[in-house]
């Protein structure tokens, strides 16, 4: 990413949160920790930034905090063409009049795409779904009540009873930030609660990420993987990972990546 795009990235997260750390930063531009650091010393001195220890805030502290993890509109910049092909695969296992729904993500996103000639009843708690859904499909929409965040393109209920506790579907569609032997894991303990609400509410759980999912570590877990019936990845998943997969019990689809 160009230091441009960088700085850009980085003080839209800190106008975004009270403060953000080094660590954070690195993992949402994909870059070094020194790059980071030498990026907040820059804009520090600039005065876009107030540098604190291990991190960064804003010179003015927003009121409203974002959920932590990557914006929506940097996830959406990430091997896009790799996450088309796996929720291509997602959709191929779904047929008319079926119930389902679908959490929040990039790559879950990209399923409103191939469903629009199914007749299907959809609970999404995703946005940026309902809305392509509603426009471009014959499928019946339903979105819990919560608030928008806007960053996430997602909508999270702060009330443990909500839609989500009075809905049953034949599959649930989630992403994930990570995944290994500990299980299916998030960055943010709202979105890991919203989707902890829908786990139990479907015949089947199936699961979308690229292989690159498989290196990244949480301390948030979601699941442990034997909750999960089916996992959908590309063919850059390591040895290793198949394994993890294999002996959690889940079914395990692998698609090929578009070659360029």
């Amino acid at each position: 990413m160009h230091e441009i795009e960088r700085h850009r990235v980085i003080l839209s997260e800190v106008e975004a949160r009270p403060i953000v750390t080094v660590a954070h930063l690195a993992d949402v531009l994909g870059a070094s920790e020194a790059t980071v650091r030498r990026d907040i010393s820059f804009l520090d001195k600039q005065k876009k930034l107030r540098r604190v220890r291990g991190g960064a805030e804003a010179i003015n502290p927003p009121s409203d905090v974002s959920l932590l993890g990557r914006p929506y509109s940097v996830s959406q910049t990430i091997n896009m063409d790799i996450k088309r092909c796996i929720a291509k695969a997602a959709v191929d296992l779904l047929s008319d009049n079926m119930s389902i729904m679908i959490s929040g993500g990039t790559t879950t996103a990209a399923m409103s795409e191939f469903m629009r000639g199914l007749k299907l009843q959809v609970l999404t708690n995703s946005f940026s779904i309902a809305d392509q859904l509603i426009k471009k499909s014959k499928c019946s929409v339903t979105v819990p009540s919560g608030k928008i965040h806007r960053e996430q393109n997602i909508i999270l209920s702060p009330f443990p009873d909500d839609i989500s506790n009075h809905t049953y579907a034949d599959v649930l569609f989630i992403g994930a930030y990570g995944i290994n032997s500990h299980g299916v894991m998030e960055t943010d303990p709202q979105i890991v609660q919203a989707v902890m609400k829908l786990i139990n509410r479907a015949d089947q759980r199936v699961l979308l990420v690229d292989s690159t999912k498989f290196q990244n570590r949480s301390s948030m877990i979601i699941c442990p993987l034997s909750q999960i019936d089916i996992v959908i990845t590309d063919d850059g998943i390591d040895n290793k990972s198949k394994e993890v997969i294999k002996a959690a019990g889940c079914r395990l689809i692998i698609v090929e990546q578009q070659k360029q």
